[in-house]
């Protein structure tokens, strides 16, 4: 197997994987990330509070519809001529307008409760709107500046898979479609060499004999620890 022309072929793509490292690790890039889920949260956190809201203003409305059945009814009732009235209806009018009272003082209460709990999710939403906007806006600036390595980087980038492309001709097809499948799972370099005579040059860890002496019959073998593959020098 022609171990040379997958060296070359690695040695270039080593370059082309210097100028991804500089595009996937950009402080930007990290940055739109942690951004991004800021404003996702914020905008889930934003509905939740408009839920609630809404449930807490249709509770708000009901107390406001229970205190004007109640006050409608003591009015009515205070309109009423207790003058020949017995002393026992008197003293059962007087239960029930003790019992409206009471209940407006406790529908009043309430609502005061809930016009109390509405502002505070008004302000916590108001929070939550801040945020998701400021998160945007950062973003945006991210988002221009990711744009912008990649504009520098792009030419390089395009430079060297236009001369991989050239150097595939002499690089074994086998080899490299399945040194292609472990680029893309993100190992690199793929191919090491094997180090004093049975140790993966890079995880460093130690081959059984049988597989070591598969390299001269195969040309390479695959480590079994860190999966590149390993040739012999």
């Amino acid at each position: 197997m022609n171990i040379e022309g997958i060296l070359k072929y690695q040695k270039l793509d080593g370059e082309l994987y210097k100028v991804e490292q500089k595009i996937s690790n950009s402080p930007y890039k990290k940055k739109a990330n942690e951004l991004s889920a800021v404003a996702k949260k914020s905008q889930s956190k934003s509905t939740e509070l408009e839920a609630e809201a809404e449930k807490l203003l249709a509770e708000i409305n009901d107390l406001k519809s229970k205190f004007s059945m109640n006050k409608a009814k003591l009015d009515e009732m205070l309109k009423n001529d207790t003058s020949k009235l017995s002393a026992e209806d008197i003293e059962k009018l007087s239960n029930v307008k003790g019992k409206i009272v009471s209940n407006l003082n406790i529908l009043e209460k309430l609502l005061q409760k809930a016009a109390e709990n509405i502002n505070q999710i008004l302000a916590e939403f108001n929070r939550t709107i801040k945020t998701f906007n400021d998160a945007k806006a950062q973003y945006a600036v991210c988002k221009q500046k990711i744009d912008e390595e990649n504009q520098q980087l792009s030419p390089e980038r395009e430079r060297l898979t236009k001369e991989l492309k050239a150097l595939e001709k002499g690089v074994d097809g086998e080899l490299l479609a399945e040194y292609k499948k472990k680029r893309q799972d993100n190992i690199f370099p793929v191919i090491v060499p094997l180090e004093n005579g049975s140790f993966c040059g890079y995880c460093r860890i130690e081959l059984p004999k049988v597989a070591t002496s598969r390299i001269k019959e195969k040309g390479v073998i695959t480590c079994e620890h860190c999966k590149r593959f390993i040739y012999q020098k």
